[in-house]
């Protein structure tokens, strides 16, 4: 049901108004020490979502603030080092009519899989400059990671002319699918109507020979993080403003089942075979307040590591946590005996002991 128009811009004149509240209320960043065991890893902006390199040793970290890119992360010796990946197109690799990056990327979702070709492909979303599916390739560096893994830009896909991209995965055949949270020039009216139980946006398929297409049976309430079974059958599909995740048959569109997340963000797949998901606990004007905070700014929103069996969609809060040194968390990677979890805002990475 669609909300009555008054109704609806009653809510909206309450959202702007936390908006403008929440950006002249700032809070003190905390410092980068640890607190209760819990280790933060600083030298970042706005590291959102991240990746476990081939091997384990290093994490791959993409950035949503200035100066936006890649980071790599050594977890033998933590601490943040920006990639300058280089610019050489292939074949093959995106959009053949897409340029390359005039600008710094600012990176939202990422996705690191192997090619038919056995090299190593990085999708990554980006905001800046323009909309896109960025790919890179990763070259893993040596055996025992005294040389660390390396980057370069192969190619891009260009979103469609409303496309609001958040997360990437690829499909094994090639081509990606990558969530489309709302139309761009309707940001706010579409998270108002979000909260009226409207769906907003949807999971895009793109295919190197037809390019952009709607994956059937995704459509949905900001759908935030998208991950791909190992097989290419199924996607998990994170609804943000719906607190679950759903699995759908990706041949079909078949909702083959669903599981309660509260605010569920991004997810990655664990040793043990289960999917992380990073969840929020943040009522709406807090969660709009944060999201309003500059870039380089902690959050210190409540949120839980959730993992979640991919056949039974049986689930486990494995951590949670609110406070100092950081909230707001929106992936958990399992590397090195540790759980690394990223966040949208701030200057850092959490590492913490795995369950």
């Amino acid at each position: 049901m669609i909300p009555p128009l008054h109704r609806a811009r009653r809510l909206a004149a309450c959202l702007l108004a936390a908006l403008a509240a929440a950006g002249a209320a700032a809070a003190d960043t905390p410092p980068c020490d640890a607190v209760d065991g819990l280790v933060p890893v600083c030298g970042f902006v706005g590291p959102e979502d991240i990746v476990r390199a081939p091997g384990g040793r290093y994490l791959v970290v993409g950035q949503m603030g200035d100066p936006g890119g890649l980071v790599l992360v050594d977890t033998q010796a933590p601490g943040a080092s920006a990639v300058t990946p280089a610019i050489a197109p292939a074949d093959g690799w995106g959009d053949p009519a897409c340029p390359p990056p005039e600008s710094a990327l600012h990176l939202h979702g990422l996705d690191l899989s192997r090619r038919g070709d056995d090299r190593w492909q990085l999708l990554a979303v980006n905001h800046a400059g323009r909309e896109s599916v960025e790919f890179f390739e990763l070259s893993p560096g040596e055996p025992g990671g005294e040389v660390p893994p390396q980057l370069a830009w192969r190619g891009c896909v260009e979103a469609p002319p409303e496309g609001y991209f958040n997360d990437v995965a690829a499909l094994p055949e090639g081509g990606f699918v990558v969530s489309h949270m709302a139309p761009r020039s309707a940001e706010l009216r579409s998270f108002i109507f979000a909260l009226f139980g409207r769906d907003t946006g949807f999971v895009y398929r793109w295919d190197p020979a037809t390019g952009f297409s709607e994956q059937p049976g995704t459509a949905s309430r900001y759908p935030n993080g998208v991950t791909v079974s190992p097989d290419g059958s199924a996607l998990y599909l994170n609804e943000y403003l719906a607190d679950r995740m759903r699995k759908i048959d990706l041949a079909t569109g078949e909702r083959l089942g669903e599981v309660a997340v509260e605010k569920p963000d991004n997810a990655s797949w664990a040793a043990d075979g289960r999917l992380l998901i990073a969840s929020h606990h943040a009522g709406l004007f807090a969660l709009l307040g944060s999201l309003r905070q500059p870039r380089d700014e902690v959050s210190l929103l409540p949120f839980s590591i959730i993992a979640v069996d991919p056949d039974t969609l049986a689930k486990e809060t494995l951590f949670r946590h609110e406070g100092p040194p950081m909230g707001a968390g929106t992936v958990a990677v399992d590397a090195a005996g540790s759980l690394w979890i990223g966040s949208y805002v701030g200057d850092r990475v959490l590492r913490v002991r795995a369950p």
